[in-house]
């Protein structure tokens, strides 16, 4: 099986090119000290990610057989299921703090929570929009003969699980998480030289 990843975010840095989420600001970012005009804006967007993968999901209907720890495989449902998605990560600014700062010299270290995944979720919108869809969907052994549907259903539901469990994962790997940093970094760093500060960024 093949998968797709891609990062959307890491090319076009700077204020205007990420996503602040969170109320926005009242009065001119020029008026506020570092700390409260960070805490202000909320979840620092700065990857999101674009996944795509096929998955091959067998729902197993099986037989246990009575006082021995066997059981009868009667069939089951195979299904094949391009999955689509995407998801997010984010620092979240609301959680910064100081460690120093000097207001003479208009310097300040920053403590800022490791970003996390934001939002993940597996499209469910029409093929053609992009969505996820189910290229085949297989009975197996006597699976065709049986009229209860549940089986069916069942390996729908645990294929879109799965689906979803595996754009959750990909959110947490190492080069993503790399990525939504030095993202945040940037912008940032660029916010902190807007308002005359010179700020140090350290990661918990």
């Amino acid at each position: 099986m093949t998968w797709l990843l891609s990062l959307v975010g890491a090319a076009a840095l700077g204020v205007s090119g990420m996503w602040l989420l969170g109320p926005q600001l009242k009065e001119p970012l020029q008026a506020q000290t570092p700390l409260i005009a960070l805490e202000k804006m909320g979840h620092l967007v700065s990857v999101k990610v674009n996944y795509a993968d096929v998955i091959e999901f067998t729902e197993k209907r099986t037989q246990d057989i009575p006082w021995t720890d066997w059981e009868l495989r009667l069939g089951g449902t195979k299904v094949l299921l391009v999955a689509r998605g995407d998801c997010t990560i984010a620092t979240d600014l609301g959680a910064a703090r100081y460690e120093s700062v000097n207001a003479q010299a208009r310097s300040v270290s920053v403590i800022l929570p490791s970003p996390k995944p934001f939002s993940a979720r597996v499209s469910h919108e029409p093929r053609e929009n992009g969505g996820s869809y189910f290229y085949a969907i297989n009975s197996q052994g006597i699976e065709p003969i049986i009229p209860d549907s549940s089986n069916r259903t069942q390996a729908i539901n645990n294929a879109l699980a799965h689906a979803q469990q595996e754009v959750e994962r990909t959110c947490t790997l190492p080069d993503v998480l790399s990525t939504a940093r030095k993202n945040a970094e940037d912008v940032l760093m660029a916010i902190f030289r807007a308002i005359g500060w010179k700020a140090t960024l350290v990661w918990k």
